[in-house]
């Protein structure tokens, strides 16, 4: 079906909910084109942050904050926090009258008090925690960065007030609380649910103090959420929010040209043209603090030396992947972090290719190589299979033998945090939701995230953990910037993986839409978005 012939469907997308309920929400709400869907209504328990735009930042409150404009640290649930002179003691004073959800599945009876930023942490830090049990321990974004190695211990002072006692001074800690994944719980409502052993819908039956609440959902086409009327910061114009789950991005095109959808995510390059002709529609382009890159196995022959890693490297064209993937919508990535970061290091060089004959290339080229890749469109490759194609074709020149395995991403999943993992290079990427650079190190290079299946180069280095926990315990930024220098260099010397490109973040929306906030760590909120 051509995909501009969908103005004659109208109501496709909707099709349970029928179209007097759609020409509803082109009145009175939005209706967003993602193309993802949560796995999880409960941000701590989700490792996608393509499928945590779709409920942290509307269903959910955090302690606090980032500015979206200024970058700066503000006030969430908590109006002030207090650090102590030893940077040990975090002390957070919460805000008053902060109103959960009231829902078809629940009534409050309270405001949001310390239980439930309790509840909120407890569930993490805690083994013995019910709900850790029931989630079995499994928080990526926490589990990634130790963020429960450093607690001492987390104290309920009075009905407004919390603190945290850390066993090391931590940089991150306040940007790792103002992260999408430190959402806030409602102990009130666990209660209610595990006296009716139904602990288990918390994190799918969603109870947040966002701007927004759950309605309903057809899994895997549509999600619904309806105005909070009584939010903190005030209720948002808009009375519903629809997020249509469109994988394809010439349908979510489609959706946006027909009127179906007032924005779009992630439009692919070679889209541009089509929205630029439309007097109605806009597009936001940001550069984003995301990397694609290609993870060789550190653990594996025969990438388990330095200087085969550093032969392959030295053959990808990384010129041809920006111009035949991205179309110019991303540039060449010199290093992990983007120059959008504070810690950004300008790397020089790519590694060295002398071409000459070794016995250990030559060893190499004799087996098989399995290149692995995550087959699913995202913000920092919007073609992971063509991107695949093009390594390969650059290797194979060269005599090496690759065979390209592509695997959906629970799929990925499974094979990661297996005991035995067999491939030899993995095409993946990354974005962050905070501006500290140990989002990114910390959970892609630190040796415990080996385990968690997020250090995909399978790489630990003494040192490397050295330099970064001497970034985080500094409280000077200037160490804290040599530190990272220092990663960066290492990093680029040792060839764990090879950054390959930072792409654009790219929007498309309607003119009639104004007020939405784009962040520029990822997501979107429509808490202030309006028709005009």
């Amino acid at each position: 079906m051509n995909a501009f012939s969908f103005g004659t469907m109208m109501c496709l997308s909707f099709l349970l909910l029928g179209c007097e309920q759609q020409q509803d929400v082109k009145k009175l709400g939005l209706v967003y084109c993602t193309e993802t869907a949560p796995h999880t209504f409960n941000p701590q328990l989700e490792s996608s942050m393509n499928a945590i735009a779709v409920t942290s930042r509307h269903l959910y409150d955090r302690l606090i904050e980032v500015d979206p404009i200024t970058q700066q640290l503000v006030g969430g649930v908590a109006n002030n926090w207090h650090i102590s002179e030893d940077r040990l003691h975090y002390r957070f004073d919460l805000r008053q009258g902060i109103h959960f959800h009231k829902t078809d599945y629940f009534s409050p009876s309270r405001n949001l008090n310390a239980d439930d930023v309790m509840l909120s942490f407890e569930r993490i830090l805690n083994p013995e925690h019910p709900l850790y049990i029931l989630a079995n321990g499994d928080y990526p974004f926490f589990n990634n960065i130790g963020f429960g190695n450093n607690i001492q211990a987390l104290n309920k002072l009075s009905n407004s007030s919390i603190e945290f006692v850390l066993k090391k001074p931590d940089a991150a800690f306040l940007a790792n609380l103002a992260s999408d994944y430190a959402v806030i719980l409602s102990a009130e409502y666990a209660q209610q649910l595990n006296d009716k052993n139904q602990l288990g819908l918390l994190d799918q039956q969603p109870i947040g103090s966002g701007p927004f609440y759950y309605a309903s959902q057809r899994k895997d086409h549509f999600i619904r959420y309806y105005r909070h009327w009584l939010h903190w910061r005030g209720a948002p114009p808009m009375q519903q929010l629809v997020f249509d789950i469109t994988p394809t991005s010439s349908i979510r095109l489609a959706k946006l040209l027909t009127g179906q959808c007032d924005i779009m995510a992630q439009p692919a390059a070679n889209q541009l043209e089509v929205l630029k002709e439309r007097d109605d529609l806009l597009v936001s382009v940001q550069a984003g603090l995301n990397v694609s890159y290609l993870a060789f196995n550190t653990q594996k022959p025969p990438f388990a030396d330095v200087r085969v890693r550093r032969n392959v490297a030295g053959l990808i064209n990384k010129q041809r992947i920006v111009d035949s993937v991205y179309l110019n919508t991303a540039e060449i990535a010199d290093g992990m972090l983007s120059a959008s970061s504070w810690a950004y290091r300008h790397q020089a060089r790519s590694p060295e290719q002398d071409f000459l004959v070794y016995p250990y290339i030559e060893k190499a080229k004799q087996q098989p190589i399995e290149l692995w890749v995550l087959n699913e469109a995202k913000s920092y490759n919007p073609q992971p299979h063509k991107t695949a194609e093009l390594i390969r074709n650059d290797l194979v020149k060269d005599g090496y033998q690759v065979n390209v395995r592509l695997f959906d991403w629970e799929v990925l999943r499974r094979y990661l945090l297996a005991p035995s993992v067999n491939y030899d290079m993995l095409l993946v990427g990354w974005s962050t939701d905070n501006s500290d650079p140990d989002d990114f190190f910390r959970q892609q290079f630190a040796c415990e995230a080996v385990e968690q299946g997020y250090n995909y180069s399978r790489w630990c280095n003494g040192h490397f953990e050295q330099l970064l926990d001497a970034a985080t315990t500094s409280p000077r930024l200037a160490d804290r910037v040599r530190s990272y220098y220092k990663i960066q260099e290492i990093i680029e010397q040792d060839v764990p993986v090879l950054p390959l490109t930072h792409a654009l973040k790219m929007y498309s929306y309607n003119n009639s839409v104004s007020g939405i906030t784009w962040n520029p760590y990822g997501g979107v909120s429509f808490s202030s978005a309006y028709r005009k």
